[in-house]
């Protein structure tokens, strides 16, 4: 009987495990905005209403019609001038009189009434006054004020990027069957399910 050499061998097996990845989550972060809004205005205004100035009085002054204070300093300032036309006739005729009064056919008496009676024979005099013309004066209606033409903004932010969550993958390798090589003898034929 012949020996026969049996050889019965398994190759080394290796596993593979992998795990994909993935995301879990992804979302785009929404813009925010703010803003500020003012209101316009309108803070214009119009003044008093139009008007007239009307100035009569320099046209009554000349009829004679005149305010207090006008009449007081024209009678004051004739009273002035009077007081010095007063002074100097009576300085003049006090002197007239110390230095012709003792002569011959100068009669003070006669010449005092003859004086005082040429006054009252005076012609009279008439003078023709134009008044002044009415003095007008017109305000007109004013619009003062400014527009506020009111303000409008808005800010705007915004994230740079998506927000994503994401979970790697993984590959793991390994020995699922080391395998063998085993070897025996068989006497005759070959063992064929050993």
């Amino acid at each position: 009987m012949l020996a026969r050499l049996n050889i019965r061998h398994e190759f080394p097996q290796i596993g593979i495990r992998e795990t994909l990845g993935r995301i879990d989550e992804a979302r785009i972060i929404q813009p925010r905005s703010s803003g500020n809004l003012r209101q316009p205005q309108s803070n214009m205004g119009a003044t008093q209403p139009p008007n007239i100035d009307m100035d009569s009085y320099p046209g009554r002054r000349a009829y004679g019609a005149r305010k207090m204070g006008d009449f007081a300093a024209e009678r004051g300032q004739k009273g002035f001038s009077d007081i010095d036309a007063a002074t100097s006739r009576h300085a003049r005729d006090t002197w007239t009189k110390i230095e012709h009064g003792a002569r011959r056919g100068n009669d003070i008496v006669q010449n005092a009434k003859a004086e005082m009676f040429s006054k009252y024979q005076a012609t009279p005099v008439f003078s023709i006054i134009f008044p002044a013309d009415v003095q007008v004066q017109g305000y007109t209606s004013e619009v003062v004020g400014d527009i506020d033409v009111g303000d409008f903004s808005v800010d705007v932010e915004t994230e740079p990027s998506a927000q994503i969550h994401y979970t790697p993958g993984s590959v793991e390798i390994y020995m699922q069957n080391e395998g063998f090589l085993r070897q025996w003898v068989s006497m005759g034929s070959y063992d064929i399910y050993a």
